[in-house]
């Protein structure tokens, strides 16, 4: 991969981690960088990670009905870590690394709830049972997201008008820039996942963009803006996410 590409990559995935307050030390961006390259596959950066720390994955899973171990608020994970701070730095680089991974693939992109499903449990999936599982519990995070018993039927809408739109593909910028927001902003309130529903879904989104033949450059964006954009869109604001997005969308 070429060096400009590469430091795009790297662009993107700090700035997704750390929207997400997850700090990529320069450990976390040199084993990405080193996935984005090919010296080393997605797997193989995994285990180096492992091996730094002293970690295995166990078999002794509890099983929770929130997903967090009994009277804590850590997400049963497959190391059986409770320190918050270690757990975060551990994912920060399992994730960096899944990340550069999904960015060099050339799989078949299908859009749809099971392909977001496939992102969330390969970014995942080396760490939290529920990696790629929809949620059967409901989540607030300032807002309340799409109910359990809802996510099936409203992810099968959300992701039947994208395939009727083909995808946003041969649209003008503005266009393609207002869908996009409307879609990011649905999605987001959708939150099927227990956690990591936003990395997943820049993504998801990312692909999506470059298959319509745009990108997203996140390079001198401000990653507080972002948020606050993210937040008005969930109430129906779409046009601080709008002013965000024309900022960074450009031709591929």
């Amino acid at each position: 991969m070429r060096e400009s590409l590469i430091v795009k990559h790297l662009d993107f995935i700090t700035f997704v981690q750390e929207t997400e307050g997850y700090r990529v030390s320069q450990k976390a961006e040199h084993l990405a960088r080193l996935v984005l390259d090919e010296y080393l596959s997605g797997d193989q950066a995994v285990l180096s990670v492992l091996e730094s720390y002293g970690l295995k994955k166990g078999n002794d899973i509890v099983s929770t009905e929130d997903g967090f171990y009994p009277e804590s608020n850590i997400y049963v994970n497959y190391f059986g870590l409770k320190d918050q701070e270690f757990l975060d730095s551990v994912e920060t680089e399992i994730v960096s690394s899944r990340m550069a991974q999904i960015l060099t693939m050339e799989n078949r992109l299908t859009f749809d709830f099971n392909h977001l499903k496939y992102l969330h449990k390969i970014l995942f999936g080396d760490i939290y049972p529920f990696a790629g599982e929809k949620r059967n519990i409901s989540i607030t995070k300032r807002t309340l997201f799409c109910l359990p018993k809802h996510i099936d039927s409203v992810a099968a809408d959300i992701f039947g008008k994208l395939k009727k739109q083909n995808y946003l593909k041969a649209q003008s910028l503005e266009v393609f820039v207002d869908d996009l927001a409307y879609y990011m902003a649905e999605i987001h309130a959708l939150h099927p996942f227990l956690d990591g529903n936003t990395r997943a879904m820049r993504l998801f989104f990312k692909q999506l963009s470059n298959n319509a033949k745009w990108d997203m450059d996140f390079s001198d964006s401000d990653s507080s803006r972002f948020l606050e954009a993210d937040i008005a869109s969930l109430e129906g604001d779409y046009q601080s996410l709008i002013s965000f997005l024309l900022d960074v969308v450009q031709p591929l």
